[in-house]
């Protein structure tokens, strides 16, 4: 008898691993995607909390606000005090790649402005923007970011959490 391996006993072995890294490396992509999903809504509520608390604290002596835009590419949200333009923006955030908005609150090649009243906080608005992963491998994910009248801002990821 001799000893060693068959030709065949290699390529099980060859394939067996190949299915384990194709898994692997699904798994792996999967669980980025939502991490850019989530990352990217608690971005945001944290820069609209930023943008309440400024305004609340009548910071700068003006409102601040959130402008969302979905025209310039990739799309963008930007903190920005008073009215949004350049020379009023403090901060400019883009959204990761494979993140979009999917709102009706505004249209695919449109923008949105949230502010926040003085004192009050109390948001221009009651919208949502909803964040929509996209990609042609899997379901499509979505995160929806909301304010109540009253100003607080919920993070809905089909669990509704008061952030």
């Amino acid at each position: 008898m001799k000893k060693g391996t068959t030709l065949m006993e290699l390529l099980v072995v060859v394939g067996i691993t190949a299915i384990l890294a194709s898994v692997t490396f699904l798994s792996l992509f999967g669980a980025r995607r939502q991490n850019d999903l989530n990352g990217a809504t608690q971005n945001i509520v944290a820069l609209l909390r930023e943008a309440r608390s400024r305004s609340v604290a009548q910071d700068s002596g003006t409102v601040w606000g959130v402008h969302f835009d979905n025209v310039a590419i990739p799309a963008f949200y930007a903190l920005f005090k008073t009215a949004y333009n350049s020379s009023n923006t403090v901060g400019y955030y883009s959204l990761p790649v494979n993140v979009r908005y999917a709102t009706a609150n505004f249209s695919a090649s449109g923008t949105l402005d949230v502010t926040f009243a003085q004192i009050s906080g109390i948001p221009s608005a009651s919208t949502s923007v909803t964040l929509q992963l996209f990609s042609t491998v899997g379901p499509a994910l979505e995160a929806n970011v909301s304010r109540a009248s009253s100003g607080k801002i919920f993070f809905d990821d089909f669990n509704r959490q008061s952030l």
